[in-house]
């Protein structure tokens, strides 16, 4: 999931299986270590809370990369500026960043990324639109390793002669958008200074909810799959009550491992109509029951399972039938009531201090993180004592 320099020297690429690294690891060449989402979220927040202190307009675009508006500043200022927000990062959070800025994301993108391969720019690099410096870098880099231009739209335009950033800056955007879409058009527009791609509202309700995760171990034991899905669905009612949305529609889905040649493949998903509108974890979890009852089948070896919730809409906008009576009405309320206290008590006590029904300790489907280091912990007391000071 992410590699290291010392790694990528050894031509490991992106999500190669671990298996297939077992002889690198009894040679001692290598050490594969767990994953650790909390934590990954945890020193994230940290991240943008310092990010947070240079601009009002911070935008996440992932768990470890965000956009950070410059507006108001003088072009000259723009490098100290970003070279205290580098440092400062790398500060309080010990973590070391690079700073990418431009007068559009795509080319703010770029400027990261020369940022991270050019030594001389030590993590911080500033670009002006159509500056001598952008033109190199345009040439410099592939045209892959541009914004939102992946594999196959690199083999189309290498067909009509655009193989670097520049070919695609200089091409006709109207062209660009007969041939491949007003998507492409806009990162062309862009690469020239253009501003045409703006991010979505960071409080912007999600139009549907996922929530999975690999088990520890393969399983086809039924009820420790019922269990990870129960868990992955009240989570994911959780985060639908979060950003006050009501779901019409539950997707249940099962994998198994791809790479296992020597087993059985099946990969089936479900999803279940809802009677109404809810973000009550219990009708969610009664739906995924059903869905996860009728696509579970004997004889496989099931490596990942999740709930998805989908057809979303705004829970203080939703239609209520014609029929509804006071009784439903209270219902609703009693719903409501109760999915708000066992949100509140998780808020204060813990997540998972109220739940629905007590996933057994131990079973499959827990996620395995036996090579953790000795420095995994959320907790501020637990970090490094270097970071602490």
């Amino acid at each position: 999931m992410a590699l290291s320099n010392e790694l990528k020297a050894l031509d490991i690429t992106m999500g190669t299986p671990a298996f297939k690294l077992q002889h690198l690891v009894g040679q001692g060449r290598i050490r594969l270590l767990s994953s650790n989402y909390e934590l990954y979220g945890d020193m994230s927040q940290r991240v943008q809370a310092v990010l947070g202190e240079f601009s009002a307009g911070v935008e996440p675009y992932s768990i470890d990369e965000m956009f950070v508006r410059f507006d108001g500043f003088e072009p000259g200022q723009l490098l100290e500026h970003a070279r205290q927000l580098h440092h400062k990062v790398r500060q309080y959070t010990g973590i070391p960043v690079c700073v990418g800025v431009a007068p559009t994301r795509t080319l703010a993108k770029l400027a990261n990324r020369a940022a991270k391969k050019i030594p001389a720019y030590d993590g911080v690099c500033v670009l002006r639109a159509e500056s001598v410096e952008t033109r190199a870098l345009l040439r410099r880099f592939e045209l892959g390793d541009l914004w939102g231009v992946g594999r196959r739209l690199v083999e189309r335009l290498a067909v009509l002669g655009i193989r670097t950033g520049w070919d695609l800056a200089q091409a006709d955007p109207r062209r660009i958008r007969r041939q491949f879409g007003v998507t492409l058009e806009r990162t062309a527009l862009e690469l020239r200074g253009t501003p045409c791609i703006e991010m979505n509202d960071a409080d912007e309700a999600r139009q549907r909810i996922m929530t999975s995760r690999s088990f520890g171990k393969l399983t086809d034991n039924l009820g420790e799959i019922r269990e990870a899905i129960r868990q992955h669905g009240q989570r994911g009612a959780e985060k639908l009550r979060s950003q006050g949305s009501l779901a019409r529609a539950v997707l249940v889905f099962l994998k198994t491992n791809p790479f296992r040649n020597d087993l059985p493949q099946y990969s089936p998903s479900l999803a279940v109509e809802l009677p109404r509108p809810t973000d009550d974890s219990r009708e969610i979890l009664c739906a995924a029951g059903h869905a996860l009852q009728r696509i579970y089948r004997k004889g496989y070896r099931y490596q990942k399972g999740g709930v998805m919730l989908l057809d979303l809409i705004d829970a203080d906008r939703q239609q209520l039938s014609l029929l509804d009576t006071p009784q439903s009405a209270a219902e609703r309320q009693r719903s409501q009531s109760l999915m708000t206290t066992m949100d509140e008590l998780n808020r204060r006590m813990g997540r998972g201090t109220v739940k629905l029904g007590t996933p057994s300790p131990g079973a499959a489907w827990h996620l395995r993180c036996a090579s953790r280091t000795n420095r995994y912990s959320t907790r501020w007391e637990e970090l490094p004592a270097a970071l602490a000071k």
